[in-house]
């Protein structure tokens, strides 16, 4: 048997194994059962919510620049890394955010929807936009499909997107679209397994650090795909007219970096920048070149 060979049909058993699991354990029946006692072992701060998870605010109150850092989908601001500390160092005022049904408990994500979130964004924005000369956004995977949605709305003086999620990255062993499988699959399979083995981080050492729900609720699967579609309407990505960086691998297995270049070259921004890296994964501030993806926002944030 060839190499290729080997490796497809390692794959394929576990995609098998895989469904095995998530067909019986995320079953209407079985499911809450099993994010309850995923949930109990979880470790949390005294308020509940899960340790690296809490919101946090760094630097001076009163200083010139502030940067809001949204999280991505099932995550927190520890996914960000250093990059809070880094941006504080230089000066910054720094907010990083819990959007709503995160660092808690999945079963929260189940009844949170999109308007939830942006608005969640929305609202940090107006309460940072009146203290500061400057605001900064920088959103990671669906963090950045709600700060393009917000900088859309409100006035923003940078833009940063890390990863951000306008579509999943497909691969020719799905068969359908991953939206579309979403779609099929939510009404039979209310909950999904995710589990530390499927963050999607390239850097071994440090994906036990990165703080993730490991259940998903299918029906926020569906939230996030709708999110994504009014993002990269054409309407709304030509009202982002403020400077843009764009951080994105070439070997992301969760974001399309191909959709998200088109989104960024849609975009009515005199001034922007498309980062390409070659070695990382999804969660970019975790992996190979995390020094690389925090010297551009730290850049951006500094040099206005």
């Amino acid at each position: 048997m060839t190499s290729k060979r080997r490796t497809f049909a390692k794959w394929f058993a576990a995609a098998v194994a895989g469904a095995i699991l998530t067909g019986v354990a995320g079953s209407h029946a079985a499911g809450p059962w099993f994010v309850k006692k995923t949930d109990a072992r979880q470790p949390r701060n005294a308020d509940g919510i899960l340790s690296g998870a809490a919101p946090r605010d760094l630097g001076p109150e009163d200083a010139e620049c502030a940067v809001l850092l949204v999280h991505g989908y099932l995550g927190c601001g520890n996914n960000f890394g250093e990059l809070p500390e880094r941006l504080a160092e230089t000066g910054c005022r720094v907010r990083v955010m819990l959007l709503p049904g995160h660092g808690t408990s999945p079963r929260d994500l189940a009844k949170t929807t999109g308007s939830d979130l942006l608005g969640a964004v929305l609202d940090e924005i107006d309460l940072l936009r009146p203290k500061h000369k400057r605001l900064v956004l920088v959103g990671h995977s669906m963090g950045g499909t709600l700060c393009t949605l917000a900088a859309a709305e409100r006035d923003i003086d940078a833009l940063v997107l890390a990863a951000p999620y306008f579509a999943v990255t497909g691969h020719w062993y799905y068969g359908l679209k991953p939206e579309t499988w979403a779609r099929l699959t939510a009404p039979v399979l209310p909950w999904l397994y995710k589990g530390s083995a499927m963050i999607q981080v390239n850097k071994p050492d440090d994906r036990d650090k990165i703080v993730s729900y490991k259940w998903v609720p299918a029906s926020s699967v569906n939230m996030l795909i709708s999110l994504a579609r009014k993002a990269n309407n054409p309407e709304v990505l030509q009202k982002v007219a403020c400077p843009v960086i764009v951080i994105h691998s070439r070997k992301d297995e969760a974001a399309c970096p191909i959709t998200a270049k088109k989104a960024f070259q849609t975009m009515a921004a005199e001034e922007k920048k498309f980062v390409l890296l070659n070695r990382s994964n999804h969660i970019i501030f975790w992996d190979y070149e995390a020094e690389q993806a925090i010297e551009e926002v730290v850049k951006l944030a500094v040099d206005r």
